[in-house]
């Protein structure tokens, strides 16, 4: 924007002159050279039409006026006696010089808090990462000014290259910190590494995973507070992790510990809190915004100059729209929130029925284990007695007497022949059978027959040591009839 102008005008004795207003924003005020017609030449109006008002030197001639008026806009650039042909140029110059004015004071105050960033960086004597963060901030707010165009350009490269030199001593106070931070860096993740070694020891033995899994948090916690470069802090990041994976699939195999509900579940809350936490700075950046729209509406009714009330509203318009964008965001952010809450909800209660049905579960499976291990205690017991009484069976078939060893009957024991009617009493003496294929004769206690017919004549016999009653012989005939067909 020019600072200069050239028009021609009259004085107040209606003479022609040559009026040359120059704009001197350091003292906010303006510089009117006054030169006769017959003083401005041809040659000195060209000189200054084109050289002068390009801010080039140009000398001029002895028999001129300097008048100084100051700036503002409540009062003429031009003293009453001046008349111009084009008022409208000397109005618009007026205006446009007093955004030129603040806009230069915005640059001095830009450039008095370099200068307080100069004295206290070559103060330093290591790198300070709160004044770095200071420096960034205020050129992040320079930067904002430019955005918004109130600074000119060859003040903003003014400012830029002021910045600059103090970005440049900060980094290489930054690089000497760099470098013994990276030395503190690599001890850190040496000692790290060592404690890690020795949890995935324990792992591998998987022995009191319970223990292991507490030891492993402790030393995540301690992760966190540990000055770390960015690639050590990666590594031993993909570590942990590692040991976290193995310790689950120990504890739980393949299975997501907790079901895979437990696990969405998770993911969803991690997800909520870390919009929580959006949620919270965006509602504080826009009650920062508004506080500052409230600023500069205080400023622009308290404002005098018409070209700063100007200044002020294209800002106010400008934090509006910033606030109004922001607002929507939020708006979004809340319909995601309870979005999440919503899903938290179900899969919380989806939890919940099936943590109850694996208890549900988990009686039934206990009561079959206890009626089946009852069962197998009744099987082993049956299968006891079974085995005594096989025994006792076996003891009794051996002491039974067998055919062809038992002892002749003794005179003194025979019995006396009676006749017995068929339809009377069954014979109830023991009558042999012929044994099958070697087998053992059958008693009559045992097999008992059919009463005979007719009475069987006494055998003369011997009677057994054991006094008990020979078989009976009986006939060819009879036997045909006692034997099964």
């Amino acid at each position: 924007m020019r600072t200069k102008l050239v028009i021609w005008g009259t004085n107040a004795k209606e003479e022609r002159v040559l009026l040359a207003l120059e704009l001197l924003p350091e003292k906010n005020e303006v510089a009117l050279y006054v030169f006769p017609e017959e003083a401005a030449s041809d040659d000195v109006v060209k000189s200054m039409m084109e050289a002068w008002r390009l801010d080039k030197p140009v000398d001029f001639p002895d028999n001129h006026e300097r008048i100084s008026r100051p700036l503002t806009l409540s009062e003429n650039l031009l003293p009453d006696s001046f008349k111009v042909e084009r008022g409208d140029v000397i109005q618009r110059a007026q205006s446009e010089w007093a955004f030129v004015v603040l806009s230069f004071k915005m640059q001095q105050a830009f450039r008095s808090e370099l200068d307080t960033f100069r004295h206290r960086i070559e103060a330093l004597e290591e790198f300070s990462q709160p004044l770095w963060g200071e420096l960034k901030a205020f050129w992040e707010k320079v930067q904002g000014q430019v955005r918004d165009r109130n600074l000119f350009r060859e003040h903003v490269d003014q400012l830029r290259e002021s910045s600059d030199a103090l970005f440049l001593q900060m980094k290489k106070l930054r690089q000497n910190a760099d470098a013994q931070f990276r030395k503190v860096s690599s001890e850190n993740a040496r000692l790290f590494t060592e404690k890690l070694d020795a949890i995935h020891e324990r792992i591998e033995e998987g022995k009191h995973l319970i223990n292991t899994f507490d030891s492993l948090k402790q030393l995540q916690r301690e992760y966190h507070g540990l000055s770390l470069t960015r690639d050590d802090r990666n590594k031993l990041w993909d570590r942990m992790d590692a040991a976290f994976k193995k310790i689950k699939d120990k504890r739980f195999g393949d299975k997501p510990a907790g079901g895979a509900a437990k696990d969405g579940l998770g993911r969803i809350e991690a997800r909520l809190k870390g919009l929580l936490d959006a949620i919270g700075k965006m509602v504080k950046s826009i009650e920062r915004d508004e506080k500052d729209l409230e600023y500069e509406n205080r400023r622009t009714e308290a404002s005098g100059a018409q070209l700063e009330v100007q200044l002020r509203q294209a800002k106010i318009a400008m934090i509006e729209d910033r606030v109004r964008s922001k607002k929507e965001k939020l708006a979004d952010m809340e319909k995601t929130r309870q979005e999440l809450e919503n899903k938290t909800n179900a899969l919380r209660r989806k939890i919940a029925e099936e943590e109850e049905r694996l208890r549900v579960e988990e009686a039934k499976q206990k009561i079959k284990e206890r009626i089946a291990k009852e069962i197998e205690e009744s099987g082993q017991e049956l299968k006891e007695k079974e085995e005594e009484l096989s025994a006792a069976a076996r003891e009794i078939a051996e002491t039974r007497p067998r055919k062809g060893k038992a002892a002749k009957a003794s005179p003194e024991q025979k019995p006396a022949p009676e006749a017995v009617e068929a339809s009377d009493q069954p014979d109830t003496s023991p009558i042999p059978d012929e044994p099958v294929d070697g087998s053992e004769a059958v008693t009559a206690e045992e097999t008992p027959q059919e009463p005979a017919a007719e009475p069987i004549p006494e055998m003369e016999t011997g009677t057994p040591p054991d006094e008990e009653p020979a078989p009976v012989a009986i006939s060819d005939d009879a036997k045909d009839e006692e034997r099964p067909h």
